[in-house]
C-alpha cells in the first residue's frame, strides 16, 4: 500500500513539471509570432544636421553687436582753409601745439591761461625775422631764432599770427616772405596741422588814423592768408570775425592803443581757438 501511494505521488509532480514546461514554450512561441499592427507606422528615426543646436557664434569682436557698438560722431568735412565751430576742446588738446608769432601772440601766452603748449612770439616780429633773429634761448641754451626753436621736436599743430608788424609791405612781397617761412616749417614738421591765423581787428579811431594800421589793410591781408592756406593745404583762423564786435572793429573799451587788447579779448580768442580744430 505504501509503495503504490508514493509511485502516483511522483507520477502527479512529473506530470505537473512537463505541463509547466510545455505551456511555458506555448506562450514564448505565440509572443513571437505576434505581428506588427498596421494601423500603427513604422517609425525610422534620421538624422537631420539642421536641426542639431550647437554653441551660439561669437563675434571675433566681443563689440560688434548691434546694441553694444558705441555710436561716432563724423568730424565735419572741411572744404577750403575754413574750420567750422565744433564743441570746445581741453587744454590737453594744445599738449602737442606751438604757438608762433608778434606780441600779440605773447600776451596771449601771458593772459589766455593756456600753459600746454610752447610759445614762441616776441615783440615786433616779422615774417622775415622769425629765421634771422636770434630771439629765443634753445633746449641746449644756447640763443637762436624762432624756426631753430620750432625744429627742436616734432609738433602736431603749429598756430601762426604774424602780419600786423608788415602792414606797410605790397602784400605780394608780404605773402612770398609768409611762403618762404611755411617752407622751413614743413620740413621741420612733415607731418602737422599748421594753422594760419588772420591779422587781428584794430579799433576804428587806430583804423581811421591814417598810420596804415586801417581794417581795409587788414582784410586785404587776411584775404592773402586765407589764399594761401588753401594753395598750400593748411586751415585758415579768421581773428576778425573772432575778436570784432559787431561794426568790424575791435571794441575801444578792450584796447589802450587800438592794436593791443585787454584780457577779455585774449579769452575770446582762446575760445576761438579751442572751437575751430581738425
Amino acid at each position: 500500500m505504501t509503495f503504490s501511494h508514493k509511485n502516483f505521488a511522483l507520477r502527479r509532480a512529473i506530470f505537473f513539471a512537463l505541463s509547466v514546461v510545455s505551456l511555458f514554450f506555448l506562450t514564448a512561441c505565440h509572443l513571437r509570432e505576434i505581428p506588427p499592427d498596421p494601423d500603427i507606422p513604422e517609425h525610422t528615426e534620421t538624422f537631420d544636421p539642421d536641426l542639431v543646436v550647437g554653441p551660439p557664434t561669437v563675434s571675433d569682436n566681443p563689440s560688434a553687436s548691434p546694441s553694444s557698438t558705441p555710436e561716432t560722431k563724423p568730424s565735419p568735412e572741411i572744404e577750403g582753409p575754413d574750420i567750422p565751430k565744433r564743441e570746445p576742446v581741453d587744454d590737453e588738446f594744445f599738449s602737442d601745439a606751438a604757438f608762433v608769432g608778434n606780441s600779440l601772440m605773447d600776451g596771449f601766452r601771458l593772459f589766455s591761461g593756456l600753459t600746454t603748449c610752447d610759445y614762441y612770439a616776441a615783440t615786433s616780429m616779422t615774417v622775415a625775422g622769425v629765421g634771422s633773429k636770434a630771439c629765443i634761448t634753445l633746449d641746449n641754451g644756447n640763443a637762436g631764432t624762432i624756426l631753430d626753436g620750432i625744429a627742436q621736436k616734432p609738433y602736431g599743430k603749429v598756430y601762426i599770427l604774424l602780419g600786423i608788424n608788415e602792414i606797410g609791405y605790397e602784400i605780394s612781397k608780404f605773402t612770398e616772405l609768409y611762403g618762404t617761412m611755411l617752407d622751413s616749417i614743413e620740413a621741420s614738421q612733415e607731418d602737422c596741422d599748421i594753422y594760419i591765423m588772420g591779422l587781428t581787428p584794430v579799433s576804428a579811431a587806430k583804423s581811421g588814423s591814417g598810420d596804415g594800421f586801417n581794417m581795409d589793410r587788414i582784410n586785404s591781408y587776411n584775404d592773402a592768408l586765407r589764399d594761401l592756406a588753401a594753395e598750400r593745404g593748411h586751415y585758415y583762423l579768421d581773428l576778425v570775425e573772432a575778436l570784432a564786435g559787431d561794426d568790424g572793429f575791435l571794441p575801444s573799451s578792450e584796447t589802450t592803443d587800438g592794436v593791443h587788447f585787454s584780457v577779455n579779448i585774449y579769452m575770446k580768442w582762446l575760445d576761438y581757438v579751442k572751437t575751430h580744430y581738425i
